[in-house]
C-alpha cells in the first residue's frame, strides 16, 4: 500500500475550490493507498488559520483541518522543522506527494507527484 502525502498548499487549494481530493485521489490511483499528512503540515495550516493575512486563506486552512479530521487521515510525526523536509524524507520511502509547490515539485523530479490540472482535475505530473 502506497502512502499519498498531502502538502499544505494542496489542502488549502482543495478547500478553497471545493475539490473532494479524497474521492479524486481514489479515482486516480490504480493501487491501494493511504492518505497521510505530516504533523508539520497541520502546524502550517494552524498557523495560516491563526495569522493568515486574508480571511479566505484563514477560512480555507480551517476547512482543510476539518476535512482531514473528518476523513480520519493519519498524521505522521514530524522529524523536520518544515513540512517540505518531512515530505522529502517520506518520499525516499516510495510515497506519492500531492502538492502545488513548484520548488518542492522540482526537488521531487524522480518521484510521483499529484497536481491539479485546470481548476479541479487531479493528475500525475
Amino acid at each position: 500500500m502506497r502512502q499519498v502525502i498531502l502538502d499544505t498548499n494542496f489542502l488549502v487549494y482543495c478547500a478553497e475550490n471545493k475539490i473532494d481530493y479524497v474521492h479524486e485521489i481514489m479515482m486516480l490511483m490504480n493501487e491501494g493507498h493511504e492518505l497521510v499528512v505530516p504533523s508539520s503540515v497541520i502546524k502550517e495550516l494552524e498557523e495560516i488559520y491563526k495569522t493568515g493575512e486574508k480571511l479566505s486563506d484563514r477560512s480555507a486552512a480551517f476547512l482543510a483541518i476539518k476535512i482531514l479530521q473528518s476523513n480520519n487521515i493519519r498524521v505522521l510525526p514530524s522529524r523536520e522543522k518544515y513540512a517540505d523536509g518531512d515530505i522529502l524524507n517520506q518520499v525516499r520511502l516510495g510515497s506519492i506527494v500531492a502538492t502545488l509547490d513548484l520548488e518542492l515539485r522540482k526537488k521531487l523530479r524522480n518521484s510521483r507527484v499529484i497536481v491539479i490540472q485546470g481548476k479541479k482535475k487531479l493528475a500525475f505530473e
